[in-house]
């Protein structure tokens, strides 16, 4: 981290597309006794959403005293969309401001040249320290802390109200989704931090919570093998008692999985710009492409540069396609070289159809291999679906639009199956004729809705809350681990500060422990799974309860 020298007063905050995530405008003048944290970031950039989940423990331990403000500073056209990015707000859990700069003004201000850069400003509104990257997490504690030191002149309360900015969905930004080939799609329910097993009519089999923002899902015989992104950790769930193993940990942002020949997993680790292979009952990893530079240059597998890998497929003769999604661009690995197949560098980036001359993707996510050598792309931020076929790309004409669809498979009858993101849905395509239609989810397990009693206290206090499920004279089930899970969430998330959301618990009734966030109003959802048997018939028990909570 670079400290600045000297008494040098920091820019004013400017934005054309607004604020997010406040009730007003703010301004460095009415942050004056507060050190003021500028995080400048794009919801494109892995390394960007990494340095979001290191800044939670920072807002949690300093409270009212540091203020974070994200400067959303766009890479991409579609991060210039004003809606586009407080979607991501809402999709990444922000709770703190967000200023939308998508000319770039603040950014040219700071003289930032990077995402993620990092701006700390002394609670008298000077610029005493940048840095840009990961990992700043330590050192950004300790000049924060250095900051508030002996001052007893420090603002008092919160400096701005939260504006609500979305509401809970079935599904809440569905991130990827796979077929068994068969009957069963598996769904990685990011937004709601759980994985769901479904047929094909939506009916859920089962539903495994206590993920942190879950990405990659494959099916793998009688398992499932899921990406925990934020978690950094590739997790095999066994099909259907639900027991867990995680097969690799240390992960920089797992996004992708693909089962190989021989049984090794290869793993797109977006927030190391390379993939790489996992034996299929964990242990060592193993580099199968890139150097960890980000770029866009082909070659050897292992001296390739990539880009935030964040979708693979396999396809002809032990090859495997992926979406590197930073350069825009489909790629190959074939007989240990990477070649670009779309895409020429970080900063090229387009929607044109044509061959890989002047075909052009932007910020692809998601691929998948179709009969006679094709391959189906997600093109997120062209929102469109794009095929791969003898040297063209072309677009998909969908009866109906999608938003950012992140991750896609191949149902048995060649239909593709997508989970279409910020539409909150899972839908099939015919890539023939563009017909649309929606996989409605619908939950046919055995579940209690209650109206609980209302919560409220000051912010950053604690908060207990019980619950219990009515087992109808069934007992507990431990054979396949903890048989209790408890999922909280709030709406808005602002209303809780930092902290655990899910649990796995032995017994009934339920205690967790809370602690409240921003002021404001909303609702608490607790809810709690049992896994019970009663003779020879095991089923799944559960207790949804919502609560108004107020936080003052």
């Amino acid at each position: 981290m670079t400290t600045t020298l000297g008494r040098v007063r920091a820019p004013e905050l400017r934005g054309a597309g607004g604020w997010i995530n406040t009730d007003h405008p703010l301004t460095l003048r009415d942050l004056r006794g507060r050190v003021v944290l500028l995080d400048f970031w794009t919801f494109c950039c892995i390394n960007c959403l990494r340095v979001i989940e290191e800044l939670r423990p920072l807002e949690e331990r300093f409270g009212d005293r540091l203020v974070v403000i994200g400067v959303h500073s766009p890479k991409f056209p579609h991060e210039s969309d004003h809606a586009a990015v407080a979607r991501a707000v809402f999709r990444h859990r922000i709770a703190h401001p967000v200023l939308d700069d998508p000319e770039l003004e603040t950014w040219q201000q700071y003289g930032v040249r990077a995402w993620p850069t990092l701006v700390v400003i002394d609670p008298d509104g000077h610029l005493v320290a940048m840095a840009s990257g990961e990992g700043n997490g330590p050192a950004l504690e300790g000049v924060v802390a250095q900051l508030l030191d002996g001052r007893s002149d420090l603002a008092v309360g919160p400096a701005f109200t939260p504006v609500p900015l979305g509401r809970k969905h079935t599904l809440a930004f569905p991130g990827k989704v796979a077929s068994d080939g068969e009957t069963r799609l598996a769904i990685s329910d990011t937004g709601n931090d759980r994985i769901l097993v479904c047929d094909l009519d939506g009916s859920v089999r089962h539903e495994f919570g206590g993920f942190h923002q879950p990405q990659g899902v494959r099916f793998d015989g009688e398992r499932l093998l899921v990406c925990d992104t934020v978690a950094g950790e590739l997790v095999a769930v066994s099909l259907p008692d639900g027991e867990r193993r995680v097969l690799a940990s240390g992960l920089r942002s797992p996004w992708d999985a693909l089962v190989l020949p021989g049984g090794r997993i290869a793993v797109a680790e977006a927030g190391s710009h390379r993939i790489v292979t996992v034996p299929g009952e964990g242990g060592p990893i193993e580099v199968l492409a890139g150097s960890r530079a980000e770029g866009l240059r082909d070659g050897p597998a292992r001296e390739a540069h990539l880009a935030q890998p964040s979708g693979l497929t396999a396809i002809a003769a032990g090859a495997i396609a992926f979406a590197d999604s930073e350069v825009s661009a489909l790629r190959v690995i074939r007989d240990g070289r990477v070649e670009t197949l779309v895409g020429t560098g970080l900063f090229d980036w387009g929607s044109d159809d044509g061959d890989r001359t002047g075909a052009r993707l932007q910020h692809p996510l998601g691929v998948a291999a179709l009969a006679g050598g094709a391959i189906a792309v997600a093109d997120t931020f062209n929102s469109v679906l794009r095929i791969w076929e003898r040297g063209i790309l072309r677009t998909v004409p969908l009866r109906e639009p999608v938003d950012e669809p992140g991750g896609l498979d191949v149902l048995p009858d060649g239909r593709l199956v997508v989970a279409d993101t910020n539409d909150h849905r899972l839908i099939t395509v015919d890539v023939n004729t563009g017909a649309v239609a929606e996989i409605h989810i619908r939950d046919t397990r055995e579940t209690e809705q209650i109206l609980g009693s209302a919560f409220s206290g000051p912010a950053g206090a604690r908060l207990a809350v019980t619950a219990d499920v009515d087992l109808g004279g069934a007992d507990l089930d431990p054979h396949q681990g903890p048989p209790v899970h408890v999922n909280v969430s709030a709406d808005p998330p602002t209303l809780l500060a930092a902290g655990s959301r899910s649990w796995a618990l032995d017994a009934l009734p339920v205690a967790v422990e809370l602690r409240l966030g921003s002021p404001g109003s909303g609702v608490l959802t607790v809810d709690v799974i049992a896994s019970t048997c009663q003779g020879d018939v095991c089923t799944i028990r559960r207790s949804t309860r919502e609560h108004t909570l107020t936080v003052s």
